[in-house]
């Protein structure tokens, strides 16, 4: 088994003018390679429409494995727990070799979207194509996979920041990390504590616990 858990969140700045504030997380964990084999195929052929198509399934893989815990009455500087125990944000019965974590939280009052809503709007004709061919220039790479998960992911956590900012919502935090088994959690342990996230506003208590 394999669990990835969240223990603690600190908001630095609720970005609120007085008060509290709703916050929305939104956590994404994809098991690299083994979560994209279309991404293998996506590198060994040359029709553009299939390469279209295969995009677009690996960015609904990475929307798909969305968990949205909403949290009411945030504080500046406002530590945030999970009960005693912590909330998984990813259970596997194997343990991963790889695997890639964005948590991301804003400020919201916002109904929070289905995965369908938000799919229809991030798969637009353009966006496909332009992330195609971000994607294609990886191709020489050593691992083109592991660096196009990493396109899609960041495009993923744009789109979603571009469509609450859309909603007069605003980002308070952003984590985007990778694990590696041999590296990161090799006896099936790993707890961190003050993880500071991309916008210096965000700190993450975590474990990871595998048996």
């Amino acid at each position: 088994m394999f669990y990835l858990r969240l223990n603690k969140l600190r908001i630095l700045n609720n970005h609120q003018l007085l008060g509290e504030a709703n916050v929305q997380l939104m956590s994404f964990v994809t098991l690299g390679k083994a979560d994209f084999p279309m991404l293998d195929e996506f590198f060994r052929i040359n029709d553009p429409e299939k390469k279209m198509d295969l995009v677009a399934q690996a960015i609904t893989k990475v929307v798909c494995s969305r968990v949205t815990p909403a949290i009411e009455h945030i504080r500046d500087n406002q530590k945030i727990y999970f009960g005693d125990t912590g909330y998984n944000v990813f259970v596997s019965d194997s343990i991963p070799d790889d695997l890639n974590w964005m948590l991301l939280a804003v400020k919201s009052n916002q109904k929070v979207r289905d995965n369908a809503e938000l799919l229809t709007t991030i798969l637009s004709q353009s966006n496909i194509s332009s992330i195609v061919k971000v994607i294609g220039t990886l191709a020489g790479a050593t691992n083109p996979v592991i660096g196009a998960i990493t396109v899609l992911s960041g495009f993923v956590a744009d789109s979603l920041l571009t469509l609450y900012k859309n909603d007069k919502d605003k980002q308070l935090g952003l984590l985007l990390t990778s694990f590696i088994r041999q590296e990161h959690y090799p006896h099936g342990k790993r707890d961190k504590e003050d993880v500071p996230d991309t916008t210096g506003n965000m700190k993450i208590d975590y474990t990871i616990f595998a048996y």
